[in-house]
C-alpha cells in the first residue's frame, strides 16, 4: 500500500500558497491594470478578457489530455512541476507590460494571458493528479486534498495583504514612472513565488511517480488513446455527479465572493468593511480545509461534502434573517466558510477517487483528464457568475450612483445570500447520487496494483 512520507505530510499544499498568490494578482489587478495603468481602450480590454476566458476554459480540458498522452523518463506527473514554471514566469510578467502602441500592447498582454494560463493549467492539473499517485488510502487522500485547499486559502490571505504592500514599495522606487513597472515587478515576485512553491512539491514527492511510469511501460495496452479518455468521461457517472456538484457549489461561492462589495456598500452601508469580511472569510476556509480530513475519517467523503455545503447555506440563511450588523455578518460568514472549507478541502480527493474508479472499470489510467474537470468546473462557474450578477443587478435596477432604497437593499441581499443559498442547496442533489465509498477506493487501488504486477 502506498503511503505518504514525512516531507509530504509537513509541506504538501505549499504549491497552492504560491499559485493563489499569483492568481490573486491577476484576478484582482489585471483588468484595472489594462484600463487605468496601461490605459488601453475599453474595447481592446473587453476583447482581451473575453477571448482569454474562452481559451482558458478550453486549455483547462486539453491540459488533462496532454498529461495523459505524454510520458517523461523521470515520471509522468512530477516533471511538469519543474518544466512549466519558467515559461509561466515569463508569460505572466508579459501580461503586466505595455510595449508599443495600444494594439501591440493589447496583443502582447493577451498573448501572455492565454499562454501563461494554458501552461499553468497543465502544471496545476498535474500537481493535483499527484494526490491519487502519492497514496491509495482514502484518509490520506483526504488529508492531501485538504492541504491543497488550505494552501489555496492561505495564499489568498497573504495576497490580500502583500500585493498592496508590493505595489506601494515599487511605486516608491519608481515614483516617476507611469506605474506599469510597478505591476510588472509585482507580477514577477508573485510568479517567482509560485515557481519556488511548485519546485518544493517536486522535491518532496521524489520517487513516487517512477513506479507508475514503470508499470505503464510494461505493456502497450497501458497506452492511453483519445477513445480511452472519452470513455473515462462518458462511462463514468460518478465523475459527472461530482462535476455537477462542484460546478453548482462554486457558482454559489463565487457569486457571494463577487457580491461582497455590493453588500458592504448597500446593505451594511460600510464599503470599507470589505477587507475585514474577506480576510475572515478566507481564514474560515483555511480552518475548514485543515479539518476536512478529520471529518472525512469520521463520516466519509460524501457526507463530509453534504455537511459542508449545507452548513454554509444554513449560515447564509441566518444572515438573511438577522439585522445587518458588520461584525455579526462577518462572524457568521467566517463560520459558514469553515463549513465550506470542510467540503472544499475534499474536492480534489473526490476527483481523484473518480480517477481510481475509472481505471478500475476500464483498465486505463486517465486520471489527469478526470482531474482537469476540477479546473473546468472553476472556470465555467466563474463565467456563469459573470452572467448571474449583472442579471440580478439589472433586475433590481441597481445604479451605483443612485439612492439606496429598501428595494435596492432587498435586491442586494437576494444577490449576496439567496442566490448562493439556492446553488449550494441544489448542489447537494447530484452529490446524493455519488456512490463511491472511501473503503471501496482502497480496495480498487489494491486490485490495480495486483493487476500491474501480473502484466
Amino acid at each position: 500500500m502506498k503511503k505518504i512520507n514525512k516531507k509530504i505530510r509537513n509541506f504538501w499544499g505549499i504549491s497552492e500558497v504560491g499559485f493563489s498568490f499569483m492568481s490573486t494578482v491577476e484576478t484582482a489587478f489585471f483588468v484595472i491594470f489594462l484600463t487605468d495603468v496601461a490605459k488601453l481602450p475599453l474595447g481592446l480590454t473587453a476583447v482581451i478578457i473575453s477571448i482569454a476566458g474562452i481559451t482558458d476554459a478550453i486549455t483547462a480540458m486539453l491540459a488533462g489530455v496532454i498529461i495523459d498522452k505524454v510520458n517523461f523518463k523521470n515520471g509522468k506527473y512530477r516533471p511538469w512541476l519543474i518544466y512549466c514554471p519558467p515559461f509561466i514566469v515569463a508569460l505572466f510578467v508579459l501580461m503586466f507590460t505595455k510595449i508599443g502602441n495600444d494594439t501591440t500592447a493589447a496583443l502582447l498582454c493577451g498573448t501572455g494571458y492565454i499562454l501563461s494560463h494554458a501552461i499553468w493549467n497543465i502544471c496545476w492539473t498535474a500537481n493535483r493528479t499527484l494526490v491519487g499517485v502519492l497514496s491509495d488510502d482514502a484518509d490520506e487522500r483526504a488529508f492531501l486534498s485538504g492541504r491543497i485547499s488550505a494552501g489555496s486559502s492561505a495564499g489568498k490571505i497573504i495576497a490580500s495583504y502583500l500585493v498592496p504592500v508590493l505595489n506601494i514599495f515599487f511605486l516608491g522606487i519608481f515614483s516617476s514612472s507611469t506605474g506599469v513597472i510597478v505591476y510588472t515587478l509585482t507580477a514577477l515576485v508573485a510568479s517567482l513565488t509560485f515557481t519556488i512553491c511548485y519546485i518544493t512539491h517536486y522535491i518532496i514527492t521524489k520517487g513516487y511517480d517512477l513506479q507508475l511510469e514503470d508499470n505503464n511501460k510494461k505493456s502497450s495496452t497501458k497506452r492511453v488513446t483519445f477513445k480511452d479518455m472519452a470513455k473515462s468521461i462518458t462511462k463514468n457517472p460518478q465523475l459527472l455527479f461530482v462535476l455537477m456538484y462542484d460546478f453548482l457549489k462554486l457558482i454559489g461561492y463565487y457569486t457571494l465572493m463577487a457580491s461582497v462589495a455590493y453588500y458592504a456598500k448597500v446593505v451594511l452601508e460600510d464599503p470599507g468593511s470589505v477587507s475585514l469580511i474577506l480576510v475572515v472569510f478566507n481564514i474560515g476556509a483555511l480552518i475548514g480545509s485543515l479539518y476536512s480530513k478529520n471529518v472525512v475519517s469520521k463520516i466519509g467523503s460524501k457526507y463530509t461534502n453534504l455537511l459542508g455545503v449545507l452548513g454554509f447555506a444554513a449560515s447564509l440563511v441566518i444572515i438573511y434573517f438577522i439585522p445587518a450588523n458588520k461584525f455579526i455578518v462577518t462572524a457568521l460568514l467566517g463560520v459558514g466558510q469553515i463549513f465550506f472549507g470542510i467540503a472544499y478541502g475534499n474536492t480534489t480527493s473526490l476527483y481523484s477517487n473518480c480517477g481510481t474508479y475509472s481505471e478500475y472499470k476500464t483498465g486505463k489510467n486517465t486520471k489527469a483528464v478526470i482531474m482537469s474537470f476540477s479546473s473546468l468546473a472553476i472556470k465555467i462557474s466563474i463565467a456563469v457568475r459573470g452572467v448571474v450578477i449583472p442579471a440580478v443587478l439589472a433586475a433590481i435596477s441597481y445604479n451605483p450612483d443612485g439612492l439606496i432604497t429598501d428595494s435596492i437593499q432587498g435586491g442586494i441581499k437576494i444577490l449576496f445570500l439567496i442566490v448562493p443559498i439556492s446553488f449550494l442547496v441544489v448542489s447537494a442533489i447530484p452529490l446524493l447520487a455519488y456512490k463511491i465509498k472511501d473503503s471501496d477506493v482502497t480496495k480498487m487501488e489494491k486490485e490495480l496494483q495486483e493487476r500491474a504486477k501480473n502484466i
